[in-house]
């Protein structure tokens, strides 16, 4: 009983002092909150762009000093370039809302460039182009693989249950490796000399870009975890820059990441 009950009723009963209640026993701590989001999670991604790597472009170029007349075309090459590519993925989970997320992803590319170019000045006294007729066609194809790093704020606690919605931002750095080039030259409609097979040289063989996406996280009952989400990428430099060879700065890409 309280102190000062138990010293009234001694001095009521003459007794002796009463023993005080003994305390509570402390609350047991609360139990910890399951995760249902890893800390660590790592898996693998499917990417497909909606957009080509190497858009179609034209242009010419007339000189009269030296005299040359020269049309330029460059086409994206269908049978080379996958605009399916594919990679790891992996995401830390930082606080309850916010995760780091990085990749590595990797697709083939090609192009076709074509060169039609006149030089020389023409006979005025001939009916036939006296000029001289050169056409050079270059099929170049490679692999670009890009490794992107991006923050994702989550719209759940990674304790909460259910699928849960994200945003992200960040950075990529895109490399080039495997070019191969072969070179055909056509002189005056003549025999076509083949083929120089010096790869291309980039004008820049590593590129950075910045990323922004959205997504879903969906898990099923077996702990798998389903990412699927699109990103946009504004490429701050183009990988290929020689007249109408101009690699696309723009990207946008539909992704589904299945991680564990």
């Amino acid at each position: 009983m309280p102190m000062k009950r138990c010293l009234f009723a001694v001095l009521l009963a003459g007794g002796t002092l009463c023993a005080q209640s003994p305390a509570p026993p402390p609350a047991p701590p609360a139990e910890k909150q399951p995760a249902y989001v890893r800390r660590l999670s790592i898996g693998a991604t499917l990417s497909v762009l909606s957009l080509g790597m190497m858009p179609d472009r034209t242009s010419t170029n007339v000189t009269t000093i030296p005299p040359v007349n020269a049309a330029y075309s460059t086409t994206g090459d269908r049978k080379a370039t996958q605009r399916i590519g594919y990679g790891l993925t992996a995401q830390l989970a930082l606080t309850g809302h916010f995760a780091l997320s990085a990749g590595a992803f990797r697709r083939r590319f090609g192009y076709e460039f074509t060169s039609d170019v006149y030089t020389g000045l023409q006979d005025p006294n001939s009916l036939t182009d006296t000029r001289t007729h050169t056409v050079t066609d270059e099929n170049t194809s490679g692999h670009y693989t890009d490794f992107p790093a991006t923050v994702r704020y989550y719209t759940k606690d990674r304790h909460t249950p259910g699928p849960r919605a994200f945003l992200e931002l960040g950075g990529v750095m895109r490399r080039v490796s495997g070019i191969g080039t072969a070179i055909d030259t056509t002189i005056d409609e003549g025999t076509t000399s083949c083929c120089v097979t010096t790869p291309t040289s980039p004008a820049h063989s590593s590129v950075l870009g910045y990323v922004g996406g959205f997504g879903m996280q969906f898990i099923d009952p077996f702990g798998i975890r389903v990412v699927p989400e699109v990103r946009y990428t504004r490429w701050r430099q183009d990988t290929f820059e020689s007249l109408t060879t101009m690699t696309g700065r723009n990207q946008i890409e539909i992704m589904i990441s299945l991680t564990f």
